[in-house]
This record gives structure tokens, C-alpha cells and sequence, in this order.
């Protein structure tokens, strides 16, 4: 048992052979691009053998990206498990029913041209099927599953899809107390796994309904193997590890070839990301006022892009996204400043024989103008202005929450253009069918790492027509993004490291690197004592240097000296030695001259990791600035305060001295002081010891800061 789930003793009937079989190649040909075919396969086939070499009861965690592919990846695994003996596959798709409706309309289509036959979907949710009803298909599934004799053809494999709700799970748990599906195959997929899934209780000694009664399904299939899927996965990594949703292992998916993420649009400088400014924001507070600028200047871009597909003669959805708020009375003001726009262009356009529309022409010219700088094959204007006509009368524009009753369901249709106005509900997990504008005045809230990266809904298969995409974002979100990139780049890293088996998930040591403006996911989740350690624009150095294990001064300045033998030092002003060394050598140098209890505190660790991304960051011929400081003067005096640690750093005197914390290089990605001091116990001033103790600064515009596991 593992935290409540039940393990079944005998594991050797479970074997680690993948059979690729008919149901998969079906998925393969018919659901699959044939450019993407060789990775879903390689994908679907990797994830399967990690969850079957773990074992019955495993918990595996598979990390995409944001609007990459993540139902697609998991379609395959569905199919791949079918021909390799799993008799049941639950899968808990979304908190909403908007979503639940997406995931099951997309499943039964998906699985049904892989295997016509080969399904029998149950979906406790849909009014149209009883929960007997579903207990009795279920009964017939086990019983010709568990009967050798039965010919596979009659071998149906049950696919329930349900709602992350504890109610339904609950349901679901007593239909299999009368269901004994015993030691038979059952997968479980759980769909965007870091929400709602984790015990949000922890802290308090007690279970959140959905997380109790999940162990609880779990238990009541003691064949089940356990699928956790997300882009964001620093939740599941970050609770406790005994916990039963832990991940034991872990696969990485890769993106397929067109993806544009978090990368392309916030790694580079380009015309795709655009700031909105503080008037417009502002505007965006005064619903009786007129709309704000860059709202009718992304509706302007969007329309021109409709028009574009509509000169080529083949339709394809687009779509425009606006996230005003979480607030629903936000939504009915955008929704009435657009859905005005779009009324008073059309009856211009409509009516330009009589009063030709100069102003809007020219508005959308300049628009034209925009998009063509980044999409070069863009239907002339007078193509795209002649367009105009057929987008106006076929554009959609829906408030898409719960306002009016029920959150509507989008049914995509290519001939039609759609401009969705929402918050939480086209948030995560939810899929914008052709989505080319994005305007997003929100701001960042509690800026948690995985909930921002959740709004990225404009992530996804745009390579084709990437040049016509265009996100307004508030300045704080765009730097949160920006952030997030280089967070999600470094833990991926790691991630591959433990796929590739260098490291066990279980015993990995959490490292992320995260700005200190940010959290890496809601508190309530975290298990695991973490640490957050601001890496830029301080000192990090030794204030307790009366360590059992600290090195002999002369020891650690000769170690110094030797790791710097290739510095040409010149003297400052003030007596100390300044010089530059590689990373290499400045790597050493902490390593060489610090006690191992110094390098195991979460400061030093933060250093560690920081100078190992900035070797990786940096040009091969940048080097450190390194301070010897008052070499000539000998030792100086330190004294140790009432909590028994000192101030290294010498404060400014009359000479005009600025102090040492003020004396590095600015323009250097890094400086280091070298200092030599004897320490003096407070009151009697007797030597406590002599110590060389360095100290590290990293400037203001390194954005760096690291979250980091301690007491490990």
C-alpha cells in the first residue's frame, strides 16, 4: 500500500512488453498527421512501458506544453493499452462541463477511427445513460474480459470519462463495489493533474474531497495504472513523496513540428507581443467610456486575418480570445464594446456607396499594414477590404461563462469566425479552435507560475499562419511569461535528466529556477519544505563562520591563489586587487573554498545552480570580476553580534570610501570578494578564529531567483 492505494501482491502476471496491434496502427493512419505519426507512436509507446515496468498502482507524471498535443498523446497510450490487455480506461477530463463535453465529443471521435468496434464509452455525466445502465455495460466488459474463452472481437474496452468532481468520482467508486474488476488492466487518466486532483488539505492533517476520493477509485482497481497529464507540473512535483499521487516516474512530450510555445513568442524580440500601456488600461476600468485603443486595434488585426482565409476559397476557423477578469461583469462590458465595434463597422461597411467609411478604411489598412510585416503571403488589401463582407456576416461573438445560465459549448464550424469573451472558463484545458489575437488586460494576480502559464491559450500549432497572431498583454503578465520561459526550460531539463534515468523521480532533489516574483503553484499543495532565495542584486556570503568543518585560512587562500593563478590583478584605490576569471575558475574557486555545511544552506545552493546556468548563458569569453580585498592590510576585524553572526562587508568611512557592498562591477555578470578576516567574540573582542570568506554578487538585471528543497 502506498498512502492509501492498494498494490496487488502478485506483479508478474504484469510484464513490460508493448504489442503494438491493430487499434494502434488504426490510430496511427486515421486520427494522426503523417508528419507527427513516428513521435506519437514513439511517445505513446514510451509512456506505456514506464507505467507497466513501474507496476499495477504506479503513479506516472507526463509533462507537455501548453496547447501541444496532450489529449492527442494520451489518445495513443488509450489505443496502445487496448491492444495490450486493458479491459477499463477512466478518463477524468476537466472540472467543467464546457471541457468535459470537448474531451468526450474529441475521445469518441479520435478512439472510433482507430477501432470502429473496439469502444464502449460510458459517461456518467450525460443524462442520456443511467449510472445502472452503465453498471450493467460495465458488468459485461469484466465478464467477457475475464473469460479466456471469449474471441477478442467481443473484447470490448470500456472508456468511462467523467468529470475531476467528487460526487461523480464517488459514484463511480460504488458502481465498482458491484463491479469487481479484481486484478484486470485498467488505466486512468487524469487530465490536467495538478488541478483539483491534489490534497489541498495536507497542511491540515486532512483530505479534500476530490483527492480522498480518488485514492479511494484507486483502491477499488487494484490493476490500475495512473496517468497524470499537464503542462504544468510543478504541483504534482512539489507534494509530499510518500503521497500516493507522487509521481514514481516520469515522461516529457515533446512538441510535433509547427508548435510555437512559450519560446517563440516571449524568447525572441518580435511583432507578435504587444504591451498594452497604462491608458489603455485604465480605459479598460471605465466600461461607460469608448472602448480601449488596442482592444479595436487586435479586433481590427483579427478581421483583416478572417478576411485573409476568406480570399484563399478555404475556410478555417479563427478565432480571437479577450480576458478581461476573472469577473463576470467585466465580460458583459467587453462583450458590449465589441459586439458595438463590430455593429457600427458593419453598418459602414454595408452602407459605403452612400458615405464611403475613409476613417475605417484606414483603420483596417493600417492594421493590413501591421499583419503583412509579419506575414508576407497576405491577400492585398483591396482582396482583404472586399472580404469584409462575407467576415461580418459570419462572425460569432460569445461571452463564454456562466452569466446567462449554463456555459455555452462552442460547436466550431470552419466557415465561421469567433470572438470568445471569458475568464476562468477558457482558461485551462480549454481549446480556442484557430486562434490568431489575444487580448489579455489582466493583470497578474498572485503570480503563480503554473496558473499564468495556463492562460496561454494562444500556444499551439501556428507555424502555418503564425505571422497573423498577435497578444496584448499587461506589462506584469508579459514579464511573468517572459519569466516562466526560462523556468519551464530549466525543470524540463531536469525532467529529461530523470527520464533518461540519471536520477530517481522520487529521490531528485527539487530545484526550479524561479523569480522571486513568482510562485511556483498554490501553497495549500506544497509538502515538500521549500525555500524561495533571491539570486540577483545582493551579496550571498558566509555570516556564520564558526563552522566545524570550515577550512584553515591558510588552506583556503592558498587554494585561492592557485584557482586564480592566471589572473593579471591591477590595485584599486583602496588597496584591494581587482581581476577577471572564467566561470569555469569561479565555479572552483566556491567549490574549493567553501566548507560542504556552507554549500548545503539554500543561499549557496542558489549560487551553485546560478553559476551553472549563467556558464550555459553566457558567451564563451565572458569572464568574472574578482576582488581581493585589502590584501596589504592583513586580517580584519569582524565582531560577532548578539546572534552570534558578523557583517563581512566594511561600511564607508570619511575618506570617501563607498563601502564594500558597493564596490563591484556592474557591467559583469558576476563579482566576487575574496576576504580575510579574524573573528572577535562580542563583549571580551577575544579571537574566535581566522577565516577567508568570499562573497558573491549577481547584478539587478540578472532576473534570477531559485525554489529550492532544504532539510533534503
Amino acid at each position: 500500500m502506498t498512502d492509501g492505494v492498494l498494490i496487488p501482491e502478485d506483479q508478474s502476471a504484469f510484464d513490460s512488453h508493448i504489442v503494438e496491434g491493430d487499434t494502434f496502427t488504426g490510430f496511427l493512419q486515421e486520427v494522426v498527421d503523417d508528419d507527427a505519426r513516428n513521435s506519437v507512436r514513439a511517445s505513446a509507446i514510451n509512456v506505456l512501458d514506464g507505467a507497466l515496468r513501474a507496476g499495477p498502482g504506479s503513479t506516472g507524471l507526463v509533462v507537455g506544453r501548453v496547447q501541444s498535443g496532450k489529449t492527442l498523446s494520451y489518445e495513443g497510450v488509450i489505443s496502445l493499452a487496448r491492444d495490450n490487455g486493458f479491459s477499463l480506461i477512466i478518463v477524468i477530463s476537466g472540472i467543467s462541463n464546457p471541457l468535459l463535453a470537448q474531451g468526450e465529443r474529441r475521445l469518441k471521435d479520435d478512439l472510433g477511427s482507430a477501432d470502429k468496434d473496439g469502444w464502449l464509452f460510458a459517461v456518467p455525466n450525460d443524462k442520456q445513460q443511467s449510472l445502472l445502465q452503465i453498471e450493467q455495460q460495465l458488468q459485461n466488459v469484466q465478464a467477457n474480459w475475464s473469460n479466456a474463452s471469449t474471441p477478442k472481437a467481443y473484447k470490448q474496452t470500456a472508456v468511462v470519462v467523467l468529470l475531476k468532481h467528487h460526487g461523480g468520482i464517488l459514484n463511480l467508486i460504488e458502481l465498482f463495489e458491484r463491479v469487481d474488476f479484481g486484478s484486470q488492466r485498467v488505466l486512468i487518466i487524469d487530465d490536467e493533474a495538478d488541478q483539483a486532483s491534489l490534497n489541498t488539505l495536507a497542511k491540515k492533517g486532512r483530505q479534500s474531497p476530490t483527492y480522498g476520493n480518488l485514492l479511494a477509485l484507486r483502491n477499488s482497481l487494484p490493476g490500475h495504472y495512473y496517468l497524470q497529464y499537464t503542462a504544468t507540473p510543478q504541483a504534482p512535483l512539489l507534494i509530499a513523496i510518500e503521497d500516493a499521487l507522487s509521481p514514481d516516474f516520469v515522461r516529457v512530450l515533446e512538441p510535433g513540428v509547427g508548435y510555437t510555445g512559450g519560446e517563440r513568442y516571449f524568447g525572441t524580440t518580435n511583432e507578435l507581443v504587444k504591451t498594452i500601456d497604462t491608458q489603455d488600461l485604465a480605459a479598460a476600468d471605465h466600461p461607460n467610456g469608448p472602448p480601449p485603443a488596442a482592444l479595436r486595434r487586435a479586433m481590427l488585426e483579427f478581421l483583416v486575418g478572417v478576411a485573409h482565409v476568406v480570399t484563399t476559397g478555404k475556410p478555417k476557423t479563427r478565432s480571437m480570445l479577450v480576458h478581461p477578469s476573472r469577473q463576470k461583469g467585466a465580460h458583459a462590458d467587453f462583450h458590449r464594446w465589441i459586439t458595438g465595434m463590430k455593429k457600427d463597422w458593419q453598418d459602414k461597411y454595408e452602407h459605403q456607396s452612400e458615405v464611403f467609411p475613409v476613417k475605417l478604411q484606414q483603420e483596417f489598412l493600417d492594421a493590413w499594414g501591421g499583419l503583412s510585416a509579419t506575414f508576407p503571403k497576405l491577400a492585398p488589401f483591396d482582396e482583404c477590404w472586399a472580404a469584409l463582407d462575407i467576415v461580418f456576416r459570419n462572425l460569432n461573438i460569445v461571452e463564454v461563462n456562466t452569466r446567462q445560465g449554463q456555459t455555452p459549448v462552442i460547436n466550431w464550424v470552419q466557415t465561421q469566425s469567433y470572438i470568445l469573451v471569458g475568464g476562468q472558463a477558457i482558461d485551462r484545458g480549454f481549446t480556442v479552435e484557430g486562434l490568431t489575437v489575444t487580448y489579455m488586460p489582466r493583470g497578474p494576480g498572485t503570480r503563480t507560475a503554473d496558473t499564468v502559464q495556463q492562460r496561454a491559450r494562444f500556444f499551439g500549432y501556428k507555424a502555418s499562419f503564425l505571422g497573423l497572431c498577435r497578444v496584448y498583454l499587461e506589462p506584469d503578465v508579459r514579464d511573468d511569461f517572459e519569466m516562466y520561459v526560462e523556468h519551464e526550460k530549466d525543470m524540463l531539463a531536469s525532467l529529461h535528466a530523470i527520464e533518461a534515468g540519471n536520477e530517481s523521480l522520487k529521490e531528485w532533489k527539487r530545484q526550479f529556477l524561479l523569480d522571486n516574483k513568482m510562485k511556483a503553484t498554490r501553497a495549500s499543495v506544497i509538502s515538500i519544505p521549500m525555500v524561495h532565495v533571491k539570486a540577483k542584486d545582493r551579496w550571498i556570503a558566509d555570516s556564520l563562520p564558526l563552522r566545524p568543518d570550515a577550512i584553515p585560512i591558510a588552506d583556503a587562500r592558498q587554494r585561492a591563489q592557485d584557482v586564480l593563478a592566471d589572473i593579471k590583478w591591477t590595485e584599486t584605490p583602496f588597496g584591494h586587487k581587482t581581476g577577471y576569471a572564467t566561470f569555469a575558475d569561479a565555479l572552483e574557486l566556491l567549490i574549493q573554498t567553501s566548507p560542504e555545511s556552507l554549500l548545503a544552506e539554500p543561499n549557496f545552493q542558489a549560487l551553485l545552480l546560478n553559476l551553472s546556468k549563467l556558464q550555459d548563458d553566457e558567451p564563451s569569453d565572458a569572464v568574472v570580476n574578482v576582488l581581493w580585498m585589502r590584501p596589504a592590510q592583513g586580517l580584519a576585524e569582524r565582531q560577532q553580534r548578539a546572534n552570534g553572526v558578523i557583517e563581512l562587508f566594511q561600511g564607508r568611512n570619511s575618506s570617501g570610501y563607498v563601502g564594500d557592498r558597493y564596490v563591484y562591477d556592474d557591467g559583469a555578470p558576476l563579482t566576487i570578494q575574496l576576504h580575510q578576516v579574524v573573528v572577535l567574540e562580542r563583549g571580551t573582542r577575544a579571537p574566535r578564529g581566522e577565516f577567508f570568506i568570499s562573497g558573491w554578487r549577481i547584478p539587478e538585471n540578472s532576473r534570477v531567483g531559485w525554489f529550492i528543497e532544504v532539510g533534503a
